[in-house]
């Protein structure tokens, strides 16, 4: 069995419930970068559901092939779904999921695919295996691609007080000054989820070094609102 032949039924099922005016819709709130089926993610979930409870998850060895399989594919719901089934088998903490997060990434690259795959895929692994965070974070924040380097920024976004915090705070450093929207976003988001653990140290942090305005803006956001 190969991927293809493992996720006909699934094929079938979205094809089925293909809703040409919501696809409008996906496609124009993603500045129309990819195509779509037109599911709603409730129904996407909720067919992927059926779908695993009538045929199963495949073999761990498939899950590379299904990954390729549904990234291949122009819909973008097979990415969503792809990431999704590689959520399910990164409990195990296979240092090779690394591998096939840093595809994910860099392939078909969004915000909507590679948050997820950031914090719930790169970031659930390494926070099982810190050891291998010199192997990619850090060549990622050295890396040109902006979403490799976002995932650097992001991947301890839900690791709250198990968060390393100079690692964040140097990945930050290395990547202040950089215009692109995605990097600046990400420098305040993960700040700003770290202040709801030390605020005090985002509030020093973000007084001590030059952040553009989005990046402050987004840091301060949780810290201004609870007056801290």
């Amino acid at each position: 069995m190969n991927a293809e032949t493992y996720f006909l039924p699934l094929r079938k099922a979205f094809e089925s419930h293909a809703d040409d005016g919501y696809s409008m819709l996906m496609c124009n709130y993603l500045k129309g970068q990819f195509p779509f089926y037109g599911l709603a993610s409730p129904l996407r979930r909720d067919l992927q559901k059926k779908f695993y409870k009538d045929y199963g998850y495949p073999p761990a060895n498939l899950l590379p092939d299904c990954v390729y399989f549904a990234w291949q594919a122009d819909q973008r719901e097979w990415q969503y779904a792809g990431m999704e089934l590689a959520v399910h088998f990164t409990r195990k903490h296979d240092e090779n999921m690394l591998q096939l997060a840093e595809f994910m990434i860099t392939h078909k690259s969004w915000w909507d695919t590679v948050d997820l795959i950031a914090t719930k895929i790169a970031g659930a692994v390494l926070f099982a295996h810190p050891e291998l965070i010199p192997v990619y974070p850090d060549r990622w924040i050295a890396n040109e691609n902006i979403w490799l380097k976002r995932s650097a920024l992001l991947f301890q976004l839900k690791y709250k007080k198990a968060s390393d915090k100079d690692l964040l705070f140097n990945y930050i450093r290395k990547c202040a000054t950089m215009r692109e929207f995605f990097i600046r976003k990400a420098i305040g988001w993960s700040l700003r989820e770290y202040s709801k653990t030390a605020p005090e140290s985002v509030r020093n942090f973000v007084e001590s070094h030059a952040l553009l305005p989005l990046s402050r803006k987004e840091a301060l956001k949780t810290i201004s609102r609870k007056g801290v």
